[in-house]
């Protein structure tokens, strides 16, 4: 396994952080495309990769029309967590943006995780020295707002879920915050919504740190975004 990279531009009009997830995402699945790992060829296998954490730290958020590269690697997997690292370089080649995140499989038909190397999902772990620490648990904050938010089609991936990246246009929409670049965001996915089902938001901020969650019965997602 080596590190995984392309280059890419921001987009003239500024890069969003949704657009942002959607490269990590991308670039993710596109070093898994030669190796028969794919979205596509997991779901060949009633299978589907799941993201459980991300964390992203920005150095400084790119410059609108910026040419840049991004890179990928995994980590070692461990009782079915799959870790992944990325960096962001400038064309100095300094990292501007790096982040780490853990994912896992999960069947599609019942919904529930399996052990990835029983299905022969091997992603061989690389050690390079530059890895962004594993995501930690969102650090929460007291919410004073909240709201409820019924998921509708368009927010919906492959997977019949809302798409991990939906989850940032929301923050910033209640946090207030659409259009900033926040320095450093921790997310902890903790079960899925689908079409037409409801989750209550509840959000707060201390400063320029912010805090949102989603709760159904359980845990959807909990979010930290600080913009210092």
């Amino acid at each position: 396994m080596e590190i995984y990279e392309q280059q890419l531009s921001a987009p003239s009009s500024g890069l969003s952080t949704r657009g942002l997830f959607l490269w990590l995402q991308e670039i993710a699945n596109a070093q898994c495309v030669p190796l028969k790992l794919s979205g596509d060829d997991l779901e060949r296998k009633g299978l589907m990769w799941v993201v459980l954490r991300y964390l992203v730290r920005a150095e400084r958020w790119p410059e609108n029309g910026e040419a840049l590269r991004l890179q990928t690697w995994p980590g070692s997997t461990r009782h079915g967590m799959m870790p992944r690292f990325y960096r962001l370089l400038d064309e100095d080649d300094r990292c501007i943006v790096s982040a780490s995140s853990v994912w896992t499989v999960v069947d599609r038909a019942t919904r529930k995780m399996v052990i990835p190397e029983e299905h022969g999902i091997v992603l061989e772990g690389l050690v390079t020295g530059l890895e962004e620490r594993r995501p930690p648990a969102p650090a929460r904050l007291e919410t004073s707002e909240n709201m409820d938010y019924t998921v509708t089609a368009e927010v919906l991936d492959t997977n019949g879920h809302m798409n991990n990246t939906r989850y940032y246009d929301l923050a910033e929409r209640c946090l207030g915050r659409t259009g900033q670049h926040p320095r450093r965001i921790v997310t902890e996915h903790q079960s899925e919504i689908r079409e037409g089902q409801t989750m209550q938001l509840a959000w707060g901020s201390d400063g320029e740190r912010c805090y949102i969650e989603g709760m159904r019965e359980t845990a959807v997602f909990r979010m930290e975004l600080d913009y210092e």
